[in-house]
């Protein structure tokens, strides 16, 4: 081997034993049967405590090598928080051992034959009758516990931390309350709304409540969508009057609950409470009280036989949070195991980093499962099994200032019952920061919104909600809130159903964006069974395309303009824009729309939203957007191609949840491009989820061949036949009377007088507008010759021009002022053409086309809305109309494809069938239908107009 070759040969053994090195790991072995006295490095002999172990990850010979701590068969009781002070350069695992059932837990178990039959006779004075033979108690102490932890406030967005809790066989208890559902109403609150004193309805019940060692209220004490608990001062059950011992955070009111299924009343929300940590109250299974003072435990057990056996298993929780990760820790991996018994966070970090929790149950925490605060990068939450906790999944990370991700990510997580004592802000998913990513999750069973996010650039996909925000009002399954600079937030490809309210105040929606969000993607979801699915709350530039919205309880979606008012949240959403470099170069390339903002004058204005390419089904009357404060404007709300189903047959089997499309919805879809909807089977968990132990979540599969789908019903009734009347000034919606020395050829102009050209007079074709500029042919072309005209005359006051397109009879009026023409007002029969001095003197409308024209439906209704009297104003100085009036009437400028499609004509099939009288965007969408239907010709556009708020929309929009 010659020395060339010999030097290589030495580098490459070299390189494999660093390698080797390198790659070498470490198992640390440990189980509740072991010692601490062992060196716990095989199976054999194993370390007793998870604490020991984590000590030996600084030893020598361990420290820098991949480790495994391998947790064996049983319960790991932690003795104090397991805390990791520093990062790693290698990974370090905590995992069970050969996939075997491991609990790690925050708290202690007690023998069940600990527990004994109450016989003390003062307690059974206090205890419900019913409860006698039930109840159970015992000395902590002589369990080894001491701490009981104490009673803290909780409720709207505080992070809990629970005193000590009991649980059965991994299932909660909760503190003695009463009523058991429901709440009380206050009846009086005699210091006003922040006094600290109220009554409430008569009972006889609260004279057992006199007495009570530490009672607590918890409630909806001024809206139904933040709660609070309150530790309670005095009770004087005489007058039916409880004192609190601190103010509430959101004041009191009286109550107006209502137990008859009436939850629609908004003034109803609020007032409400219910008492709770009462020993007197402790009167159905599932309830407990500690006594403090004397350290006794009674509980009434949530099992099967409502007694306990040799073999249930009794927790109470103990440590504060169960793991912490120091400020910086890193490399720590977490799986497949039970994390339970926490009174506060299963695994709480701050800035942590690269740290990966995959396959675990974490239950039975006082506040979120997972908790990971400041910046903290590159952490996964995966396949995890997620419940009874007060608050799921909370992750901040990234740089907003900066725009950088934090390569967070949470996916194929099952998260449910996620609200145990707070309902209002204990999240299924609390994301923050820049570019989470929320995938393939399945969140359900919480009492307010499933993902509350705030920040930048997350990315919410292939999830699957349901029964989210069913203990509140004013709610989103998926739920953000005031601030215009959190933008590029994506929410696409979910399942959303059964978002349902059954409380008092405003509506719960599917997807929520609140006090003016702005610049959000909806798109590609499927929305069912919820009471409004998409909400826009008066924000900007939000886009909602290709979803399905099917039978909303309410309308599919609920738009408004708040911020237009200038009490709608100016403060914090100022702050919140000067807080950030929006005009820098990473800023305004990333949200130019944002930059450009910041500078109106008009911020507070619902512009740049666009609403298309959607397909809805509802119960008829319940319309596709409520909009709120006349927001019924393009410049808003553009809404337009959206497709609305009248029959549940367009969908393959909305009985299964599958709502792909079919019969007219899909001729529809194919037109429009949208793709077929996605199916359940393709979002939540991919893989199962939860230690291997539990064998959960495997995905089942679904197939088509069990549905039973009938023929396409059209559903339709016959077309209304009470027609409205067609404008006074002839507009092409019926023959012209007024101007009959005409033929229906050409584009005729009418001059009495054209003082720059007397040649210019009487009736005439116009042969110079036939010539030029196809006048002869086109209606739009035509009628502007008049305001032409009438400039080229000289532009004389009352002395007009008018002009009419011979083919359909429409014709309009060159001149000066702003001019309405109609059949009468009110009880006048009188047809009339005269000038609107009104709009003129008031309202500058002789200068103003838009303020002119504005004037035809307010008009309209000021006369009284009737069917056989529409206004029509006209601005002379460039011919343009608007009419108020009834119905919904449809423009076609040619119909290449269905030569029956007149030219312009009353929608009387949609407004039998789609309430198009009524429903403006049913109008509008109208436009869409009759253009594909004519063949999808660009340059033959189809406008659809809604007389009664004498809006239109035309399809494909032009410039014009």
């Amino acid at each position: 081997m010659t020395p060339g070759r010999t030097l290589i040969f030495k580098i490459f053994i070299l390189l494999v034993s660093q390698s080797t090195i390198l790659a070498e790991s470490v198992h640390i072995y440990v189980s509740p049967s072991g010692l601490d006295t062992n060196n716990g490095l095989s199976a054999t002999d194993p370390l007793k405590s998870l604490q020991k172990a984590t000590d030996k990850l600084d030893d020598t010979g361990i420290k820098g090598k991949d480790v495994y701590i391998e947790l064996m068969s049983g319960y790991h009781d932690l003795s104090s928080t397991l805390i990791f002070k520093h990062g790693y350069t290698a990974p370090v695992t905590i995992g069970s051992y050969q996939h075997q059932q491991v609990h790690v837990t925050g708290g202690k178990r007690i023998q069940s034959n600990l527990f004994t039959k109450v016989t003390d006779v003062n307690i059974l004075q206090r205890i419900p009758h019913e409860a006698h033979d039930k109840v159970r108690q015992i000395h902590l102490p002589d369990a080894g516990i001491t701490n009981y932890g104490k009673m803290s406030s909780y409720g709207y967005y505080i992070h809990r931390t629970a005193p000590l809790e009991v649980f059965i066989n991994g299932q909660p208890l909760h503190l003695a309350e009463w009523p058991n559902k429901n709440f009380i109403n206050i009846d009086e609150v005699p210091d006003g709304r922040n006094g600290k004193r109220f009554t409430y309805e008569n009972s006889s019940r609260d004279s057992r409540w006199v007495g009570e060692k530490e009672p607590w209220v918890y409630g909806y004490w001024y809206d139904s969508w933040a709660d609070d608990s309150i530790p309670v001062a005095t009770i004087n059950s005489s007058i039916h009057q409880i004192t609190l011992a601190t103010k509430g955070r959101f004041g009191l009111k009286k109550g107006g609950l209502r137990y008859d299924g009436k939850v629609n009343v908004h003034s109803n929300q609020g007032g409400y409470f219910r008492v709770i940590n009462m020993l007197s109250e402790l009167d159905q299974p599932g309830e407990y009280y500690v006594d403090r003072t004397t350290g006794i435990l009674y509980l009434w057990p949530n099992t099967a036989t409502g007694t306990l056996q040799q073999t249930d298993v009794v927790y109470v929780s103990l440590l504060h949070d169960c793991i912490q990760l120091a400020s910086g820790v890193n490399n720590i991996n977490f799986e497949d195991f039970t994390l339970e018994a926490c009174r506060r966070y299963g695994i709480a970090g701050i800035r942590s980093s690269h740290v990966k929790i995959t396959n675990l149950e974490i239950r039975n925490t006082g506040s979120y499962g997972v908790n990971c605060d400041k910046d903290c990068r590159s952490i996964t939450v995966s396949r995890c099994d997620i419940h009874d906790t007060d608050g799921g999944v909370s992750l901040t990370g990234g740089n907003r200032v900066k725009l950088e991700s934090s390569g967070n990510v949470i996916e194929d997580n099952h998260i449910w019952k996620f609200g145990r004592a707070t309902q209002v802000g204990a999240n299924g998913i609390s994301p923050q920061g820049v570019n989470i990513l929320m995938r393939y999750n399945h969140l359900h069973d919480g009492p307010y919104t499933c993902i509350r996010w705030a920040g930048n650039d997350h990315i919410m996909e292939y999830n699957h909600f349901s029964r989210c925000c069913h203990d509140s009002s004013d709610c989103g399954a998926i739920h953000a809130s005031k601030d215009w600079t959190m933008r590029g937030n994506v929410i696409r490809y979910n399942h959303v159903h059964d978002t349902i309210r059954y409380w008092p105040g405003a509506p719960v929606r599917g997807v929520m964006l609140d006090d003016q969000y702005s610049s959000v993607n909806i798109e590609y979801n499927v929305f069912y069974h919820n009471e409004i699915h998409t909400n826009i709350g008066g924000g900007r530039d939000n886009i909602v395309r290709y979803n399905v919205f099917y039978d909303a309880t309410s309308s599919s979606m609920q738009v408004d303009g708040r911020g237009i008012a200038k009490n709608s949240n100016p403060g914090s959403l100022a702050t919140y824009l000067a807080k950030m470099p929006i005009n820098n170069t990473l800023w305004s390339s990333r949200y130019p729309k944002l930059a450009a903002m910041a500078h109106s004058s008009r911020k507070g204005y619902p512009e740049g939203n666009q609403i298309y390419h959607n397909v809805y089904h509802n119960e008829h009357g319940k319309r596709f957007i409520a909009y709120s404060g006349g927001m019924e404007n393009d410049t808003y709300y553009h809404t337009y191609e959206n497709k609305h189903s009248f029959s549940s047959s367009d969908f393959l089997s909305p009985a299964n949840n599958d709502f792909r499309l079919q019969c007219t919805a899909k001729e529809w879809a194919n037109g429009v491009n949208f793709p077929q909807p996605i199916t359940l089977d393709k979002v939540g968990p991919r893989y199962p989820y939860g230690p291997t132990y539990l064998n959960k979540g495997v995905k089942p599969t679904i197939t088509t061949t069990s549905y039973t789908t009938g023929p396409c019903n059209t559903g339709t009734v016959a077309p209304e036949t009470n027609i409205p009347r067609g404008s006074y000034l002839p507009d092409g919606t019926s023959p012209n009377t007024l101007i009959t020395n005409i033929t229906n050829v050409g584009c005729w102009l009418l001059v009495n007088s054209c003082p720059v050209d007397s040649k210019i007079h009487g009736t005439f074709r116009d042969t110079y507008g036939e010539q030029h500029e196809q006048a002869a042919t086109d209606e739009a072309k035509c009628l502007a010759r008049a305001a032409e005209m009438w400039r080229h005359c000289g532009s004389a006051k009352n002395k007009p021009v008018t002009v009419v397109y011979g083919p359909t009879g429409a014709m309009t009026f060159g001149g000066d002022g702003c001019f309405v023409a109609d059949y009468g007002c009110k009880n006048d029969n009188r047809p009339r053409f005269e000038r609107d001095y009104y709009a003129e003197q008031h309202e500058n409308a002789s200068m103003s086309e838009a303020r002119c024209l504005r004037r035809a439906a307010p008009q309209w209704k000021y006369c009284g809305s009737q069917r056989d009297k529409p206004y029509t104003s006209i601005f002379r100085p460039t011919g343009a109309i608007s009419t108020g009036g009834a119905g919904c009437w449809i423009k076609v400028t040619k119909c290449p494809a269905d030569k029956t499609v007149k030219y312009y004509f009353y929608d009387s099939w949609g407004s039998s069938n789609l309430d198009t009288d009524n429903d403006v965007d049913e109008c509008h969408n109208r436009a869409g239908y009759f253009w594909r239907k004519c063949g999808s010709h660009s340059q033959y556009p189809v406008t659809a107009f809604y007389r009664p708020s004498a809006s239109h929309v035309t399809v494909p929009k032009t410039n014009k």
